[in-house]
């Protein structure tokens, strides 16, 4: 494998290091250039009332790592240990099932294939026979999809939201500046861009500027799902891979069918 193919990387910078180390082990090189930063949010009053009332729900849904990762810190903040939860707990995806594993909580529902909320629903446990009249708590970032609490909805399900931790466009750049990435695009040699997320890739095209803004869409993008890909060709780009799923194997897997095209 040549080591001359360079990765663009977009991750948060608390979650860049696995996937580069993957890439590394493969012989590409990495240029790390988080377009998505998470924030914590504040603990208000009504998302402290929302914490320590978990178990008056009959279902909490975590749809992201960093909705579980977030939860655990507001938890602790409050004294609240995740193994004391016993509401069922399901998540989104293998990642995250991992991740709220790893930091004490019971996951009851997760799907065996399948990494999105699409797999998750099509679960026994929530079908309208058995979901009908459930509160349901889904945890996530600000902004998220609608698309699984109005699915539970028409099954007849009480859902509400708790938003856990924030995105938003990076304050600063850490590896690389937008700036350079504007002006200099070309003269990086990127060879693919990888984004996990809608909000990423948005915001990898708002971030730069002419030349680079230009530039990035004859550049091989991967992205992670049929809605990234949907984005991309709208965005204008040329060359667009789908990855089979955010998790970083999955992304590393498309890196390298692409460059062997």
């Amino acid at each position: 494998m040549s080591n001359n193919n360079l990765v663009l990387v977009t991750r948060p910078k608390h979650q860049a290091a696995e996937l580069v180390d993957l890439l590394t082990a493969k012989g590409f090189k990495s240029l790390v250039f988080p377009s998505i930063e998470i924030q914590q949010v504040e603990l208000s009053d009504e998302l402290k009332e929302v914490l320590e009332k978990l178990n008056e729900n009959n279902l909490i849904v975590f749809v992201s790592v960093n909705a579980a990762q977030n939860t655990a810190k507001l938890m602790h903040r409050l004294g609240i240990k995740p193994d004391s939860i016993t509401a069922k707990i399901a998540t989104v995806g293998k990642a995250t099932t991992s991740a709220a594993t790893a930091l004490g909580f019971k996951v009851n529902l997760s799907p065996e294939s399948g990494f999105n909320s699409e797999a998750l629903l099509k679960l026994e446990e929530l079908q309208a026979v058995n979901i009908k009249g459930a509160q349901c708590l889904i945890l996530r970032g600000n902004g998220g999809l609608a698309y699984l609490a109005d699915e539970l909805r028409k099954r007849g399900a009480r859902v509400r939201y708790a938003e856990v931790y924030r995105r938003t466009i990076p304050r600063k750049d850490e590896y690389i500046s937008r700036q350079d990435l504007s002006n200099n695009w070309n003269e990086q040699q990127i060879n693919v861009i990888t984004v996990t997320s809608n909000e990423s890739l948005q915001n990898l095209y708002d971030m730069l500027k002419p030349p680079g803004k230009n530039a990035i869409l004859e550049t091989s993008l991967i992205v992670a799902s049929q809605r990234g890909v949907e984005l991309a060709q709208s965005l204008g780009f040329k060359s667009i891979t789908l990855a089979q799923s955010a998790l970083n194997q999955h992304i590393l897997e498309a890196v390298e069918i692409n460059v062997n095209k």
